[in-house]
């Protein structure tokens, strides 16, 4: 696979995140990064686990990247990916870290639920003082840009960078769409992510859906019990939960989706939903973060309000009897991911190194 940013800049950043083997869309975006960035240097900071395997990773983050940054002078620039809650709290240490060592710093902002966090907290000033601190900070869309200007964090600190999703396969051709609509669903099983909105607004009108529409579930379960919701509601038929995918399975369920859905209470920029326009699926999804700037309600997918199952149902409804809506929207879809591919992502993102290092 063709690198786009080469050794001569990769040797000058060492990136900190979570671990490559976790969940999630911040995984995601560096995994991706790993692809296209030459003999990138990465430290996970945080994996899975009870809260002693979790205090030890952190520790042999801190060692690592202490011994790095004393060892090696050519790291002129520490990434940070972080979020909100105990994410933020790491992220902060690494950044004082990377100051105390004079090196320039980035914290590459992914957290959905940062508003809440920030609302939450008892010394918001030390949050804002602690971004301010950076030489950078990165958000996923324009409304993020907004929002941290909003509580503080200085306007020419502030870059946005489209979140990066890998080209389709060359051999994908989008299936026509007909008869039944088959509906893909990829994130968290959570309440949060809409996830039994969506399946109450499909239980509400099975009669409406039965044998024209097919759900897929793939994700790890954050809340609820969904294979009973499924069996208690008699989805059997029609829903299907796949668990956690990824790789081979996760293309697979691309590949063979129509329309792609997530009602969401609140997000960045899920890597999800632009890794289903790059395979031509209009995105039955909610106004909230970054979503908008991408979505376009009625040109390449439908909006609903979060928590809304009659529109939910209503707009699963209209692509069933509309296919060929289906496939006008999907074409928009995928002409409007283009910017979140590799090649125009990297060249943002060596924009930004250039003004740094």
């Amino acid at each position: 696979m063709d690198k786009i940013i080469g050794k001569e800049i990769a040797r000058k950043v060492l990136f900190l995140g979570v671990s490559r083997k976790s969940k999630g869309g911040m995984t995601s975006v560096i995994l991706s990064y790993g692809r296209y960035i030459d003999s990138m240097r990465f430290i996970s900071t945080w994996n899975l686990g009870g809260k002693l395997k979790k205090a030890a990773y952190m520790a042999q983050a801190l060692i690592r990247t202490s011994a790095l940054l004393l060892t090696d002078r050519r790291i002129r620039l520490v990434h940070i990916h972080g979020a909100a809650n105990a994410s933020f709290a790491r992220a902060s240490i690494f950044i004082r870290l990377a100051r105390m060592a004079r090196r320039k710093v980035i914290l590459h902002e992914h957290a959905a639920d940062f508003v809440d966090f920030y609302n939450q907290s008892t010394d918001k000033q030390r949050i804002t003082d602690t971004i301010n601190s950076c030489d950078n900070l990165i958000v996923l869309s324009e409304s993020w840009r907004k929002y941290f200007m909003s509580i503080g964090v200085y306007a020419n600190k502030i870059c946005v960078l489209n979140n990066i999703v890998s080209p389709a396969p060359t051999d994908y051709r989008p299936k026509r769409p007909g008869g039944r609509l088959d509906l893909l669903y990829l994130g968290e099983v959570s309440k949060r992510k809409g996830c039994y909105d969506m399946l109450e607004a499909i239980a509400a009108r099975r009669d409406s859906f039965a044998g024209r529409l097919s759900l897929r579930i793939g994700g790890n379960i954050v809340d609820g019990d969904i294979t009973e919701f499924i069996n208690s509601h008699g989805l059997q038929d029609m829903v299907t939960y796949e668990g956690w995918v990824s790789g081979e399975k996760k293309e697979d369920c691309l590949r063979h989706a129509d329309v792609y859905i997530l009602p969401s209470y609140n997000e960045g920029l899920p890597i999800a939903i632009l890794e289903s326009m790059v395979y031509s699926h209009p995105v039955i999804t909610t106004p909230v973060g970054g979503i908008p700037e991408v979505i376009r309600h009625g040109e390449n997918g439908l909006l609903v309000s979060p928590g809304d199952k009659e529109a939910i149902a209503d707009a699963i409804l209209s692509y069933i009897e509309n296919p060929d809506l289906v496939e006008e929207h999907g074409k928009r879809a995928r002409t409007a991911a283009e910017p979140f591919l590799p090649g125009s992502v990297m060249d943002s993102l060596l924009s930004i190194y250039s003004g740094l290092i």
